[in-house]
């Protein structure tokens, strides 16, 4: 017995959405398991599961969009190994909901049901096809019209033993059988990977990786003081997901700057590129990163009429056992287990919290013009003391990281009893070391620096045959204290020349530099105490060629 199901074309789209369908394209067997995300937006994604085969080949669909040398395949049970992988182009038939009355007219070809036109007249039959309302084609030349393809237009139905030709505008709804097909299957074109395996027939359980852009994530760090001496610092990671969806995966956020030669030509098994584009590619990177790439190609094709297929699968296991939130060389991969997160979505974790150690330091970096190059050459900036910015005092905290982890360089908020202070970039800090954030200007801290000529050897004969003038120079950075508290005060100054003498226990640098130039680049460093009310005056001597 039929079920009468009315259905006008507004509302067929709703009821379509409730059919199932089974289609023949090659199931996705492999699940993310492990994906290593880096801050620049790439990730190492490492699937695993079990595949279907015939007579030991299968098919993995679609081919993930992995970048050059990174896509690696290993079955893991025991006697097997690879034998080949061929990434190719098919067709496969896609369900998809029907949304329009002639394909779903089409769809039921050969059922019977009921329709009822415009005038409200019924008629029952058997569907025996839909036709289009065919057009003339245009001819062959650049000036002919292109026809629009042609649509279906006329239903024969099968009815008392006769058959009708009724136009589909004329239709108002119909009623249709009690199993109506609500789904059609088209063929959609799609990149998949033919494997074939040694020592496996109907099944094998595999491991892939590749290494893919779209995948990334951006940590920040909100610190929150306690007290004048701690402050709980909590680390967070916005992970960024344009790449692909994973359910139930481990995530390590991974600390370091990695080195991936070919991260930006992506894999030919990829089939994003033809050779052509692919060699193009290779022969820019050439050109950007001077390296020889033409070599490697050819060091890889010989690797590979070496490889025999077997041994891989222990290596790359290997690979995702190192992946376990541990130090691994100069990186460090924080784990999160259980990431759940869809193509498209972003994510924000907690990755950890800790109290640590910190204290309140004022930091005066001494900004004066350049009075020569680095050659002996004479600066002439033509500025006036007023247009000279005013030497500010920052008020800043020290942390210590005494956790367990390296900080990795982020955006680090700070707050005090749920009020705001500051946000300033937090550098990277290994565990152990100590780092500054600055807070604000410290207005009640006044300095002033002044710099005089003390001294001068002339007509110095230097190397490459030019006369110079020694000048030594004496500077005086002066500091008060206007606050009600005792503070600690870190004074920093860069310039061109060879530091004398310095006051106060001040230290000084030269730059690597220092072994080619005249006048090396040199760096000062104070740091002292101030009472309330205290003024201090430091001095300092250097010696600085002229070019004369």
């Amino acid at each position: 017995m039929k079920t009468v199901l009315r259905i006008t074309v507004a509302c067929i789209c709703l009821i379509l959405t409730l059919a199932a369908y089974s289609g023949e394209e090659p199931r996705e067997e492999l699940r993310p398991v492990a994906i290593s995300a880096f801050k620049n937006g790439l990730a190492f994604v490492v699937r695993q599961g079990d595949v279907t085969l015939t007579n030991g080949s299968g098919v993995i669909s679609p081919i993930p969009a992995a970048t050059l040398g990174a896509l690696w395949i290993a079955p893991n049970d025991s006697g097997t190994s690879l034998d080949e992988v061929i990434a190719y182009r098919s067709k496969f038939p896609k369900a998809h909901d029907i949304a329009s009355m002639a394909e779903l007219l089409m769809a039921n070809t050969g059922k019977t049901l009921t329709l009822v036109d415009v005038r409200q007249q019924e008629y029952t039959g058997e569907i025996v096809r839909v036709e289009a309302d065919a057009k003339p084609e245009p001819m062959n030349n650049p000036d002919a019209v292109v026809y629009p393809r042609p649509t279906p237009e006329l239903l024969i139905l099968r009815s008392g033993g006769k058959l009708l030709a009724l136009h589909l505008g004329a239709i108002d709804h119909v009623v249709l059988p009690a199993d109506p097909v609500l789904q059609a299957s088209v063929n959609e074109e799609r990149a998949a990977l033919r494997f074939k395996i040694k020592g496996a027939s109907t099944h094998a359980n595999l491991t892939m990786g590749y290494l893919e852009h779209g995948f990334g994530w951006t940590p920040s760090y909100l610190v929150s003081l306690e007290d004048d001496k701690t402050a709980q610092v909590t680390m967070q990671a916005v992970v960024v997901n344009d790449a692909e969806s994973v359910r139930d995966a481990d995530l390590f956020f991974v600390v370091g700057v990695p080195n991936f030669q070919y991260a930006g030509i992506p894999s030919p098994m990829s089939l994003q590129q033809t050779l052509l584009d692919f060699m193009q590619a290779a022969s820019r990177r050439d050109q950007m990163k001077d390296g020889p790439y033409s070599n490697a190609l050819r060091s890889q094709m010989a690797e590979a009429k070496a490889y025999d297929g077997g041994g891989i699968g222990g290596s790359l296991a290997q690979a995702v056992d190192d992946l376990q939130g541990a130090p691994e060389e100069d990186l460090f991969l924080y784990t999160r287990k259980g990431v759940t997160l869809a193509k498209g979505e972003r994510g924000m974790f907690n990755v950890f919290t800790a109290s640590v150690p910190y204290e309140h330091i004022y930091q005066w970096e001494v900004q004066d013009p350049p009075r020569v190059d680095a050659y002996g050459n004479v600066q002439n900036n033509n500025q006036r003391p007023e247009d000279i910015a005013p030497q500010n005092v920052w008020h800043s905290i020290r942390l210590k990281n005494s956790t367990k982890y390296p900080w990795t360089s982020a955006p680090a908020t700070v707050i005090s009893s749920m009020k705001p202070l500051a946000q300033d970039t937090l550098p990277y800090s290994p565990k152990g070391a100590s780092s500054n954030l600055r807070l604000t200007i410290a207005t009640d801290l006044r300095t002033s620096s002044k710099e005089t000529e003390v001294e001068r050897e002339k007509s110095i004969q230097l190397r490459r045959g030019y006369n110079y003038d020694a000048v030594t120079v004496e500077g005086r950075l002066k500091i008060k204290n206007y606050k009600s508290k005792e503070v600690r005060v870190g004074i920093s100054k860069t310039m061109r020349g060879t530091v004398l003498i310095q006051s106060d226990l001040g230290t000084s640098e030269k730059v690597g530099e220092a072994i080619v130039v005249d006048n090396p680049l040199s760096h000062m460093t104070w740091e002292i105490q101030l009472k309330p009310g205290e003024e201090r005056t430091i001095t300092y001597r250097y010696k600085v060629m002229v070019h004369v």
